[in-house]
């Protein structure tokens, strides 16, 4: 379980129990997502506690890899944000087992589509020097769903940054 108010490093489920939460205190169990919906960010912020899913399979149709980016204005449609991604044991590969086909290429990719569609936002300047941390995330990590939990953190920190959960904003 990882404290979302916290941010701590995500514990290892893999022979390691962590008793329960103190009564009273809210769990939530969610798939790690490129960068997530307003719904599950809510969901996760939420709570005091964030269990990670990545020992599901992955699904292809699903925000393990992809994106939804937002309109800034009524004339864009909503574009898709989606990585490539290599599943070694085929459709029975979990989310954990995923990895990026290209990690180069995807890396880039996400650094050029949110530039490209977000960078008359007042908000992206800060945004996009946080959004480092994601993209070295390419380069030091094989695991897609590392690379999704950290855009999940990015996104929740940026919450507690603008002093309120994504409901309010």
């Amino acid at each position: 379980m990882t404290p979302t108010r916290r941010f701590s490093a995500p514990d290892s489920t893999a022979g390691f129990l962590r008793p329960d939460p103190p009564y009273g205190e809210v769990c939530a169990i969610h798939q790690p997502n490129l960068f997530p919906r307003l719904a599950t960010l809510t969901k996760l912020f939420t709570a005091d506690y964030w269990i990670v899913l990545d020992d599901v399979q992955f699904a292809r149709r699903d925000y393990q890899h992809r994106a939804r980016l937002a309109p800034l204005d009524g004339s864009r449609l909503p574009q898709w944000l989606s990585l490539s991604t290599h599943l070694p044991y085929g459709r029975s590969t979990t989310i954990r087992g995923a990895r990026p086909a290209d990690p180069t290429r995807c890396q880039r990719r996400v650094a050029q589509l949110l530039a490209d569609h977000y960078r008359n936002s007042a908000y992206w300047p800060p945004f996009k020097r946080r959004l480092e941390t994601v993209l070295a995330a390419f380069e030091s990590t094989d695991r897609l769903a590392d690379v999704t939990e950290l855009s999940t953190r990015l996104l929740l920190e940026e919450g507690q940054v603008a002093g309120a959960s994504p409901a309010q904003q």
